[in-house]
C-alpha cells in the first residue's frame, strides 16, 4: 500500500472530522496556541503551535547572510530561538512545528507531519477534508458550518515524533495525544475475545498508525558526525580562535592547536560512532528475525503465516515456537505457558514461568505492572513454551517498537533525564564571570593600544585575543574529565553506568536504601524446619521434613505449592520453591516426551513421594493408618539429586484427568506392549478408600497455579489427588496474609508468640494453608474461577521456617557506610521482625539500640485514625490486626536518642493517607520498612528526596525497578551490562559495589572541581601575563604560548584526573557548590597570589640597573617578543602553572596521593626540570627556539631571584589552599557572615525538631490523624 503525502494544514479551514461515520460537527471554538498533555506524569509535555511565515523566514536568512552565518549557528544551538525567528504563533490545529517543554524543563522543537489514510483507519485520528461549496456559510477551527454542501476529498492525519514516541492529532480533543498500544485501558476480556488475527489490510492500517516494530538506533555517518562536531560551540570557538591567532601571525601556535583539535575530533568521532554502533548492534538482533502470526482470510478462517518482526502491530496474535525465541515485542499470553529469562530487564537470571490470562480476570483492565506474570517483554528470551495437546502457545501483541520495555531501556540510554546538579549550573555561571573579566581586559587592552597609537587592525585582534585567553576553549571539556576516568575505573570493577553525570551525584550520597533478600542476604534459602498443628497449638519444629508422613496435607502443601519446572534436565524456579520441594524428597514428574510438549495431558505436572514402602515414615500420632498401606511406585534408578528428572520405569502410570462424567484413562507402557484400562471401571467395586489406595498410587496433579505476586504476597495451587473426585487448594505466603484468609477456628492460639520467636531471630517464615474444594468443581471451571473465590475460608496447616544467611560482604559494607555517616535503610517485602533481625545482624541497628514499630489504627465511625509506636519485641505486633491494637501506655524510655523506627506496608499506606505531616519525622528516623510493595518503595524514595537526602538505592532489579529509577543513584545487582532498572549495574552480586560507587563519585567530584579551578586559574594567569606585556609593548612568543598551553596545561589537566579514589570512606563529604564561599575564597586567593607574584617579578625586573625597557615598534611591524619583560613573565608564569597543578591535586580524604598518579608525577617532574633548565642553564639553541631573551654568562643572581619568587609562591599557594580547604573555623565564619541560622538540608531541620520534641515518637499516648 502506498500513502500519498499531503499538506493537511492547508485545507484545515475546510475540514470536518470523521467521527465514527458521523457528519461533520462544528468545533466549539478556536484551538489554543498552548496545550498541556499528560499533565502530572513524567511524560508531561507543554505544546506551543507555530506555522511558517514567509516574511519572518526571509528576514532570518537575510540576517544570516549579513552576520556571516552567525544567526544560523545560534538557531542551530538554540532551536527554539530559530522557531521564533522563522515562524509565527498559531493554533495547534494549524501548526507545522511545535515548541515542546517536558517535565524536566528541557525545551525541544519538532515538526508536525501529515499524510493521507484510507477507510478503516481508526476514526478518532482522521481529519476528513472537504471541497467547500461557494454557498458554504463559513468555517471555524477546522469544521465546516455547512457540511451538506461539501464533497469528500481525502482523509488525513497529523502527528509528530518526540524521542521516538508518536503523538497523533485527535480532532475531538483539539490536541495531540500519545499513541498507545493495548497496554492502556484495555480490558482482559478484550485481549481474550477480540483478537483472532488481522487481515492484511487491517495490519497495514495499524502499521501506518503505530509504525514499524523496530527499535532502531541510527548510526550516523562519519561525515554527518564531523559536521555535527564542528558546529559544536566548543569547536566553533576553537576555529574562531585559530583564525584570530593566524591574523596575529601566531602561525606555529595556530597550526599546533589545529592539529590537536583535529586529533580530538577524530577521537571523538571514533568513540561516538563506536558507542552508537554498539547500541545499534545490541538492539538490531530483534529487528531482523521472523515470527509466526495468525492472519484472517476473506473466508473468515485463520491461517498461520511467517512475517518479519518489523511488521508486527499491536493486536497481532503471535505464535510462540516450542523451542523458544527472543521476544520482538511486548505481548500478553492468552494460551499456553512460557519459561522466560528476563535478566536483560530485571537482572534476575532465574527463569520465570509466564502463564496466560484467564477468564477469571476478564473484568480487570490490563496493566503491565499488575499482569507482568502474563506479559512477555521485548528483548527477553523465551527458553521454552508449553501447551496442551495440539494447541498453540499464543500471545497478543500489546506494545511495539520504542514503546516496549526494551524500547524504554534504549530511550533511557539515548535520552537520559537531566540531573539538577548544582556543579554544572555553577560552572556555567563561572564561565559567564570569566567573560565579564574578559570584557574588563578588553577595555584595558583598547586603552593601552590607543595610548600607544597602534593601528586599528592590531587593536581589534589583540582585544579579541583576550577572550580566547580568559575563556579557554577546553574549559567545558575539563568539567567532565573526572567523570570519564571514574566511569572507566568502575567498568574495570564490573560496574556499568549508562548515565555518567550520576557518578558525581553519587559522591554526595547521604542515605542508601537496601533491598533485603538477594541484596543483603543470600539468594538461596535453607529449610530449617516446619511447624505443624498439634491440637490448638503449633507443635515442635520438625527438622527433617521428609520424616512427615507423605499423606499429611502439610507435606502436600510443600510438594505442590510452587511453580517449578524442569528445564534441560534441571529443576528450575524460585530458589525458595526449589529448597522447599527438595526438603520433601518428592519427585516432580512432567508428562513424558519432548520438553516442549509438557501440556500433552490436561494435568501439566504431578508430584509423588520418591521413597519405597519400606522406608515410609510412620503416621502422625493423632491419625490412624488405613487398613493397608498404599504402595508408591518404585523409585527411579538413584538420581544424582532431586533436581534430576526421574528416569523411565519399566511400567509407568500416568493419568489424564478429565472433567467429571468422563473416563480417566491410565496408560501402561511396558517392554512387551501397551494397553489401556479404565480406572473408573476397575474402581467401581471398591467402596473402601483404603482399597482404592492399594490400586492407585499416591500422586497429586497440579491443576492450576495462582502465581506469587508482590502485591498479594502469596501464591496458591489447585490440585487433585489421583483417585479422588474433588480438588484441593494449597496456599503459602506471608503469615499475616495467610492468617487473614484462614478460618479463625483453625488458627493456633500461640501463632503470634511462635511467629515472633522465629522472626526476631532472623528466620524467614512462610505460612501454609489448605482448603478442600467442592466436588462439583470441574476441570474447565477450575481454569476460569477467580482467585479470590477459592483463596478464602482456608484451614491453617503450619509454618515453614527458612534460614536466610547474610552475605559475608554485607556487614563490613554497612559498617563502612555508617562510619562515613551515610545512613542505611532497609526496604523489603519480607516480614517486619525478620527484617529487624537482619538489620541488627548486619549492623544497621546497633546491639543496644531500640526499635519502635509503627502501629496505625484506621479510622472508624467512633474514633479517628491513630498512630503509636511500640517496642519491636511486643508479641502482638504481627499476630493482631491493626484495628484491634491496644493503644494503652507502653513503658518505653524515649530519652535515649538511639532509637530506630520500623514501618510495614499497611502502616505506611495509612500514614501517607492520614498522617502526611509526620512523614518527614518518620522517615528521618526510619531504618526498617517491611512488607513494602514496589510502588511503596518508590514512594519512600521520593519522600526521602523531598527532605533533601541524596538517595542511593541498591536492589536486585526485580521488584525494585521503580525505586531504582527514582533514586539519585540506582544500583542494580545484575548480570546485564545495561539494565532498564537503574543507571548503575553491578556484576558483583553483593553490596560491595556501593562504597566503590560512592568513593568514585567523591573522587570524580573532587577531580572535576580541581581541574575546573586549575583551568580557570590557567586562564587568569595568562590573562595577567598578557595584560602586563601589552603595557610593555610586547607579548609572549609563538613557541612560548605553545609550550604553556600544549605541553604544560593540557598535559597536566589530562593527567590530573588519573588519580584514583581513596580506599576509605570518611565522614567528611566533598564540596558540591562550585560557587560556595570556600571554593570562591580558594579561587580568589590564588588569583590574588598569581597577580601579586607576577607584578613583583615585573617590578623587580624594572629595578635592575642593567635593564633597558622594550621600545614600541613602528606601525605595521611585529612586536619585539624577544625581551626581558617577556622572559621574566614567561618564567614566573610557567612555574605558576606547575604550582597550581600541585595545589589543586588534593589527595586524602577523597583521592589517593598525587604521587600514586605516575603519569602526573612524571609530567610534573619533566616540566619542572625543563623550565628550570631554561631559567638556570639557558642553552642558546633552546632559547632561540623558544624566542627567550638570554645571556648565559650574566644575570645569574636575577635568574635565581626569579626562582626564589616562584618557590615562595609555591609555598604560600599550598599553605593558603590547605588552610582554606581544611579550616572548619573559616566555614563557621562564612556561615555567621551570611547570617545562616537554618540548616541547608530539610532533613537536618527535621532531626533537630524531633530531638527538641519530648512527645516524639508517640509511645505511650497515640497521635490522632484526620
Amino acid at each position: 500500500m502506498t500513502h500519498r503525502k499531503v499538506d493537511v494544514r492547508s485545507s484545515v479551514a475546510s475540514m470536518t472530522y470523521d467521527r465514527l461515520g458521523e457528519d461533520g460537527v462544528k468545533e466549539t471554538g478556536p484551538a489554543n496556541h498552548r496545550k498541556v498533555i499528560q499533565p502530572g506524569t513524567d511524560e508531561e509535555l507543554i505544546l506551543h503551535g507555530y506555522k511558517s511565515s514567509a516574511c519572518k523566514a526571509f528576514l532570518f536568512y537575510l540576517m544570516t547572510l549579513v552576520s556571516l552565518g552567525m544567526f544560523y549557528l545560534i538557531s542551530y544551538w538554540k532551536p527554539h530561538w530559530g522557531l521564533y525567528w522563522k515562524r509565527r504563533k498559531c493554533s495547534l490545529s494549524e501548526a507545522d512545528a511545535l515548541f515542546l517543554k517536558d517535565s524536566d524543563g528541557q525545551t525541544h522543537v519538532v515538526l508536525v507531519k501529515s499524510e493521507t489514510v484510507e477507510a478503516g483507519f481508526p476514526s478518532k485520528y482522521v481529519i476528513f477534508s472537504q471541497c467547500v461549496s461557494s454557498t458554504s456559510i463559513g468555517v471555524q477551527n477546522g469544521a465546516s458550518e455547512s457540511t451538506h454542501l461539501t464533497e469528500p476529498h481525502h482523509r488525513g492525519v497529523r502527528y509528530f515524533f518526540f524521542q521516538h514516541i508518536k503523538y497523533m492529532w485527535v480532532p475531538e480533543k483539539i490536541s495531540f495525544v500519545r499513541v498507545y498500544g493495548y497496554d492502556h485501558s484495555t480490558p482482559i476480556s478484550s485481549l481474550l475475545n477480540d483478537f483472532r488475527g488481522f487481515t492484511l489490510q487491517e495490519q497495514m492500517q495499524r502499521q501506518q498508525l503505530y509504525g514499524h516494530n523496530v527499535i532502531s538506533v541510527e548510526v550516523k555517518s562519519y561525515g554527518h558526525l564531523l559536521i555535527t562536531e564542528i558546529l559544536n560551540p566548543f569547536y566553533v570557538f576553537q576555529i574562531a580562535s585559530i583564525l584570530l591567532w593566524s591574523f596575529d601571525e601566531y602561525y606555529l601556535y595556530a597550526t599546533c592547536i589545529f592539529i590537536v583539535s583535529c586529533l580530538s575530533i577524530i577521537v571523538s568521532l571514533y568513540e561516538t560512532h563506536k558507542q552508537s554502533q554498539s547500541l545499534h548492534d545490541m538492539v538490531e538482533a530483534s529487528n531482523t528475525s521472523t515470527v509466526s502470526v495468525l492472519r484472517s482470510t476473506p473466508d473468515k478462517t485463520t491461517v498461520e503465516v511467517e512475517i518479519i518482526t518489523a511488521d508486527l502491530v499491536p493486536g497481532d496474535i503471535v505464535v510462540l515456537p516450542s523451542t523458544g525465541c527472543t521476544m520482538p515485542c511486548d505481548a500478553v499470553l492468552i494460551s499456553g505457558n512460557a519459561i522466560v529469562n528476563e535478566s536483560m530487564l530485571t537482572g534476575e537470571s532465574i527463569p520465570v514461568t509466564k502463564t496466560p490470562v484467564t477468564v477469571s480476570e476478564e473484568n480487570e483492565i490490563y496493566s503491565v505492572e499488575k499482569h507482568k506474570r502474563h506479559t512477555l517483554f521485548c528483548g527477553t528470551s523465551v527458553i521454552q513454551t508449553r501447551y496442551y495437546g495440539n494447541a498453540q502457545v499464543l500471545a497478543v501483541v500489546v506494545r511495539t517498537g520504542f514503546s516496549t520495555a526494551k524500547g524504554e531501556l534504549v530511550r533511557s540510554i539515548l535520552y537520559p533525564r537531566p540531573l539538577d546538579f548544582k556543579f554544572y549550573k555553577d560552572a556555567m555561571k563561572f564561565i559567564i564571570f570569566l567573560f565579564f573579566i574578559a570584557s574588563i581586559g578588553m577595555s584595558y587592552s583598547v586603552y593601552v593600544y590607543i595610548l600607544h597609537k597602534e593601528g586599528f587592525t592590531k587593536t581589534v585582534i589583540r582585544t579579541l585575543d583576550i577572550v580566547t585567553i580568559v575563556v579557554p576553549p577546553s574549559l567545558p571539556a575539563a568539567m567532565t574529565v573526572g567523570t570519564y576516568y571514574a566511569q572507566s575505573r568502575l567498568k574495570k570493577k564490573g560496574i556499568f553506568c549508562i548515565s555518567p553525570p550520576r557518578i558525581c551525584v553519587s559522591g554526595k550520597t547521604k542515605l542508601v536504601c537496601f533491598d533485603k533478600t538477594g541484596t543483603l542476604t543470600e539468594d538461596g534459602l535453607e529449610v530449617w524446619g516446619v511447624l505443624g498443628i498439634e491440637g490448638s497449638k503449633l507443635g515442635p519444629p520438625i527438622m527433617n521434613v521428609s520424616s512427615i508422613h507423605y499423606t499429611s496435607p502439610l507435606v502436600a502443601a510443600l510438594a505442590t505449592c510452587h511453580s517449578l519446572t524442569y528445564l534441560n534436565g534441571q529443576l528450575t524456579g524460585d530458589p525458595l520453591d526449589v529448597k522447599m520441594f527438595e526438603a520433601t524428597k518428592w519427585e516432580l514428574e512432567e508428562p513424558m516426551g519432548d520438553d516442549t510438549q509438557r501440556f500433552d495431558n490436561l494435568i501439566p505436572s504431578l508430584v509423588r513421594p520418591s521413597y519405597t514402602p519400606s522406608s515410609l515414615p510412620l503416621f502422625p500420632s493423632n491419625s490412624s493408618p488405613p487398613p493397608h498401606l498404599p504402595s508408591p511406585p518404585p523409585p527411579p534408578p538413584a538420581p544424582s539429586s532431586v533436581s534430576t528428572p526421574p528416569a523411565h520405569h519399566d511400567t509407568t502410570v500416568s493419568t489424564n484427568y478429565q472433567p467429571a462424567g468422563t473416563t480417566a484413562v491410565m496408560h501402561s507402557v511396558g517392554t512387551h506392549g501397551t494397553g489401556t484400562f479404565s480406572v473408573d471401571d476397575d474402581l467401581a467395586g471398591l467402596q473402601d478408600i483404603s482399597l482404592i489406595q492399594q490400586v492407585v498410587p499416591y500422586e497429586i496433579g497440579i491443576v492450576r497455579q495462582f502465581p506469587f505476586s508482590s502485591s498479594t504476597q502469596r501464591m496458591s495451587v489447585m490440585v487433585r489427588k489421583l483417585g479422588q473426585q474433588h480438588m484441593d487448594l494449597y496456599a503459602k505466603g506471608a503469615p499475616e496474609v495467610i492468617q487473614s484468609l484462614c478460618q479463625p477456628e483453625s488458627l493456633p492460639k500461640d501463632l503470634g508468640s511462635v511467629l515472633t520467636q522465629y522472626t526476631v531471630q532472623g528466620f524467614r517464615v512462610i505460612a501454609l494453608a489448605h482448603r478442600t474444594l467442592q466436588t462439583k468443581l470441574l476441570w474447565h471451571a477450575a481454569q476460569r474461577i477467580p482467585r479470590d473465590q477459592v483463596e478464602c475460608d482456608l484451614t491453617f496447616l503450619g509454618l515453614l521456617i527458612l534460614q536466610n544467611m547474610l552475605k559475608p560482604e554485607t556487614t563490613p559494607v554497612i559498617c563502612k557506610l555508617q562510619y562515613a555517616n551515610i545512613r542505611t535503610v532497609m526496604v523489603t517485602g519480607d516480614n517486619m521482625l525478620t527484617a529487624i533481625s537482619v538489620a541488627r545482624d548486619c549492623g544497621m541497628i546497633g546491639a543496644t539500640d531500640r526499635v519502635l514499630v509503627a502501629k496505625v489504627t484506621p479510622p472508624a465511625p467512633d474514633h479517628p485514625p491513630s498512630l503509636i509506636f511500640e517496642p519491636a519485641d511486643t508479641p502482638d505486633i504481627i499476630a493482631q490486626p491493626s484495628s484491634s491494637v491496644n493503644c494503652g501506655s507502653v513503658n518505653v524510655e524515649v530519652s535515649n536518642p538511639k532509637y530506630h523506627l520500623a514501618v510495614n506496608g499497611k502502616a505506611w499506606a495509612l500514614i501517607c493517607q492520614h498522617f502526611q505531616d509526620h512523614i518527614p519525622r518518620i522517615i528521618a528516623h526510619g531504618t526498617v520498612f517491611a512488607r513494602m510493595s514496589p510502588d511503596q518503595k518508590t514512594q519512600l524514595v521520593e519522600e526521602l528526596q523531598a527532605i533533601d537526602y541524596i538517595v542511593a538505592m541498591c536492589g536486585d532489579g526485580a521488584n525494585d525497578c521503580g525505586a531504582l529509577k527514582t533514586a539519585h543513584v540506582g544500583i542494580s545487582l545484575s548480570e546485564a551490562e545495561a539494565s532498564v532498572a537503574a543507571p548503575f549495574t553491578s556484576h558483583t552480586n553483593n553490596i560491595e559495589c556501593v562504597p566503590h560507587i560512592v568513593c568514585e563519585g567523591r573522587c570524580a567530584l573532587t577531580t572535576n572541581f580541581s581541574v575546573f579551578k586549575y583551568m580557570a586559574l590557567y586562564s587568569i594567569i595568562q590573562f595577567v601575563s598578557v595584560l602586563i606585556l601589552y603595557s610593555a609593548y610586547t607579548n609572549l612568543s609563538d613557541p612560548q604560548f605553545l609550550y604553556i598551553d600544549l605541553f604544560i596545561v593540557t598535559v597536566l589537566a589530562v593527567f590530573m584526573g588519573y588519580t584514583g579514589p581513596s580506599l576509605e570512606l570518611v565522614v567528611q563529604k566533598p564540596l558540591g557548590n562550585l560557587l560556595g564561599a570556600i571554593n570562591l575564597l580558594s579561587i580568589l586567593s590564588q588569583i590574588f597570589l598569581v597577580i601579586l607574584f607576577q607584578v613583583i617579578a615585573y617590578f623587580y625586573l624594572l629595578k635592575q640597573p642593567w635593564f633597558e625597557p622594550n621600545k614600541p615598534t613602528e606601525s605595521g611591524k611585529e612586536d619585539n617578543v624577544v625581551s626581558w619583560e617577556t622572559a621574566t613573565i614567561f618564567y614566573v608564569s610557567s612555574f605558576q602553572y606547575l604550582t597550581l597543578c600541585v595545589t589543586y591535586s588534593p589527595g586524602q580524604p577523597f583521592r589517593k596521593s598525587m604521587f600514586t598518579n605516575v603519569w602526573l608525577t612524571i609530567s610534573l617532574f619533566t616540566m619542572t626540570a625543563t623550565t628550570l633548565l631554561m631559567l638556570l642553564c639557558p642553552w642558546s639553541w633552546l632559547m632561540d627556539l623558544m624566542q627567550i631573551k638570554h645571556d648565559s654568562n650574566s644575570y645569574l643572581m636575577f635568574r635565581i631571584a626569579l626562582l626564589l619568587i616562584a618557590a615562595t609562591h609555591f609555598v604560600i599557594s599550598l599553605s593558603t589552599e590547605h588552610i582554606i580547604a581544611h579550616n572548619s573555623t573559616l566555614k563557621k565564619c562564612f556561615q555567621w557572615l551570611r547570617c545562616k541560622r537554618e540548616p541547608k538540608n530539610r532533613y537536618k531541620t527535621v532531626l533537630r525538631d524531633v530531638d527538641e520534641d519530648p512527645n516524639w515518637p508517640p509511645v505511650g499516648t497515640p497521635l490522632y490523624g484526620y
